[in-house]
């Protein structure tokens, strides 16, 4: 073999090495597949506490807290989640945003989560050293790659209520939270 051939064929080899290797990172999503088409889209679910509080001065402070989320399916099987939750207690309100979006992989009755990336932040108007705004750590993200049930239905607590619900569930369908298109 000629020291051209040589060269040639140990360039190859490890272009080869490197090619294969590069596809190795930590950092690459699960792949998504399309949701059901049902499910493509935008999808909200929100609760407020009915307890509302007043200051001395007989001033409206506000509720005692609220939680909202906030699905997003695309038809390539990304996902975008949004979820905010909003506590007040003795004059103090601390909220807590999380922010996440990856691929998604969908069955006929689950999906997966797989987050690529997401971000933190929290607001106290009391401790401000609980007030953070970062991105996820790989750790994090990894927690969050979360299986839910899903079906249509109705809110089977309030039989008055005709609307069909996207139900979402993180433990099997033993509690359903009722999403609606925005």
């Amino acid at each position: 073999m000629s020291m051209r051939s040589t060269l040639l064929a140990s360039s190859l080899v490890w272009a080869c090495c490197a090619a294969l290797l590069s596809g190795c990172s930590d950092d690459e999503e699960t792949p998504g597949n399309p949701p059901p088409s049902e499910l493509e889209g935008e999808w909200k679910f929100g609760t407020i506490s009915f307890t509302n509080f007043y200051g001395d001065q007989g001033q409206y402070v506000g509720n005692a807290g609220t939680v909202a989320v906030y699905f997003d399916f695309d038809k390539n099987g990304k996902f975008k989640q949004q979820i905010y939750i909003g506590q007040r207690n003795y004059g103090c309100l601390t909220q807590v945003w999380t922010e996440m979006e990856g691929t998604a992989t969908f069955t006929s009755t689950t999906f997966t989560t797989h987050p690529s990336k997401g971000r933190y932040k929290t607001s106290d108007n009391c401790t401000s050293a609980n007030n953070i705004d970062r991105s996820m750590t790989d750790k994090e993200r990894e927690d969050r790659n979360v299986l839910y049930t899903w079906k249509f239905g109705k809110f089977e607590e309030n039989p008055e209520d005709t609307k069909t619900y996207l139900m979402i569930s993180q433990d099997q369908g033993e509690y359903w939270n009722y999403f609606l298109r925005p």
